[in-house]
Formats: structure tokens, C-alpha cells, sequence
């Protein structure tokens, strides 16, 4: 049989959805090592579409994968580590319609499962806003405390930004991160992939996460600029440097 023989024929599956099926199938799973003919079954499909999706997603780093020569020789081991969920979510996320949908059931998969909390419908500043302030409890200083380190935030601000009725500007959220010690990328991606896709964003059809999430904000930024131009008495969420 010639390798195209094994190609399938099902119009539905897109390359995004071929992916999609395989990330669903491991974020049901995080951390479960599974083995290509595992796979295979749970993703029912072809063998080298199966083969492009994983070494696809391994090559960016989102899964991971190991060849155990001694314990079982030639078999290959691939999984999805828990610091990787965000990025898978987010790319599931960015494939995710009614083709997928009704893929991933048939093979008796759940794509909202796999989401989590990732399929809500929150606006982006509070999403954000809630990934600041889970960063500055998790190191421990208070709202006045980080407004005296960065000079550049005041209390009332920070508030703001952590309350989502403000957003900052990525040079802010970037010193934000740096001071949380964490990553201003994960903060961003974290918050694109818990509010509801921005409309825009998907139309220009970007893949990988960090930069779609960095589009996600500038598209608030301009938008929160926009409304604040038209309505400059009313109360509306602000940019802060």
C-alpha cells in the first residue's frame, strides 16, 4: 500500500484540524506518556498525517517526546507537560470550529474538556487582569508595595489593571512580569486564551500563541483608545504606561 493510500479522504480534515484532534487528545491527557500506535487509536488517523502532527507540535516545543532504546526498542513516547497547556489550548483554541467539533466527538473526545476554562467568554482586560494579580500573589507584594517598585504604575493603577477596567501597555505589563518574575509572554497568552477570540485577530489567521495573544492586546489597546476619543466623559477602561 503507498503511503498516499493511507491519506484520508474526509474533506473535514484541514490541517488545522488534524492538529486540533491530536492536542485534544493530549490535553485530556496531560503527562500521560502515550505511544504512537496509543495515539493512533485515540485520534484515529492516518499514519503520516498522525506523524506531521506530532512532530509538528514537538518541533515548537509543545509536546514532548522520548525514544526508550533500552525498555522498548524503536518506540516512541510522546506527552504533554503541564507548563505546555496554555500553548496547546490556545492552538486547539485557534483551530477550534464546527469541523473539529464534530471530529474529535466522533473519535469520542471533548474538545470543551480539553479547553477548560479557556472556552470562557470573559473580556480580555479581565482575564488579564486576572493573571496579574494571581502573579503578584504568588510572590507575595502588595498593590502598594509593587507601585513603589515600578515607578512607573501607581496604586490606583495597578488596581485598575488587576480589576480589568484598564489595560496596561506591553512596556508596563513587561516590567509587571519581570518584577512577578515571570514571563510577560505566558501572562498575555494565558489571558488570550481565557476571554472570548477576538474577532480580528482569528480573521488574520496567526498560529503561534505568543503573537497571537500580543495582537489580542494591541487590538484592546487601540479599541480602549478608540472609545475613550469618542466618549471622553464617560468612565471607561484605560491605557497606562
Amino acid at each position: 500500500m503507498k503511503i498516499t493510500d493511507r491519506v484520508s479522504k474526509d474533506k473535514r480534515l484541514s490541517w488545522a484540524c488534524k492538529g486540533g484532534i491530536v492536542l485534544v487528545a493530549f490535553l485530556e491527557r496531560v503527562e500521560v506518556e502515550h505511544t504512537v500506535a496509543r495515539l493512533a487509536d485515540l485520534t484515529r488517523l492516518a499514519d503520516i498525517d498522525l506523524l506531521k502532527q506530532l512532530r509538528r507540535f514537538t518541533k515548537v516545543c509543545v509536546l514532548s517526546r522520548r525514544t526508550d532504546v533500552d525498555a522498548i526498542p524503536a518506540e516512541d513516547h510522546f506527552w504533554l507537560l503541564a507548563e505546555h497547556v496554555d500553548r496547546a489550548r490556545a492552538l486547539v483554541q485557534h483551530a477550534d470550529n464546527t469541523d473539529l467539533r464534530e471530529l474529535v466527538a466522533e473519535r469520542g473526545l471533548d474538545i470543551d474538556r480539553a479547553l477548560g476554562d479557556f472556552s470562557t467568554q470573559q473580556p480580555y482586560a479581565v482575564a488579564l487582569g486576572q493573571a496579574l494579580r494571581d502573579a503578584r500573589i504568588a510572590l507575595g507584594p502588595s498593590q502598594a508595595e509593587v507601585a513603589e517598585k515600578v515607578s512607573t504604575v501607581s496604586n490606583t493603577e495597578l488596581s485598575q489593571f488587576e480589576n480589568g477596567h484598564a489595560l496596561p501597555t506591553l512596556i508596563t505589563l513587561a516590567e509587571l512580569a519581570h518584577l512577578y518574575q515571570v514571563d510577560a509572554a505566558d501572562l498575555i497568552i494565558q489571558a488570550a486564551c481565557r476571554s472570548k477570540p477576538d474577532k480580528q485577530v482569528l480573521a488574520l489567521r496567526v498560529a503561534e500563541p505568543a503573537f497571537r495573544a500580543v495582537l489580542t492586546h494591541k487590538f484592546a489597546e487601540s479599541r480602549v483608545r478608540e472609545l475613550t476619543r469618542k466618549k471622553p466623559m464617560r468612565s471607561k477602561p484605560t491605557t497606562f504606561r
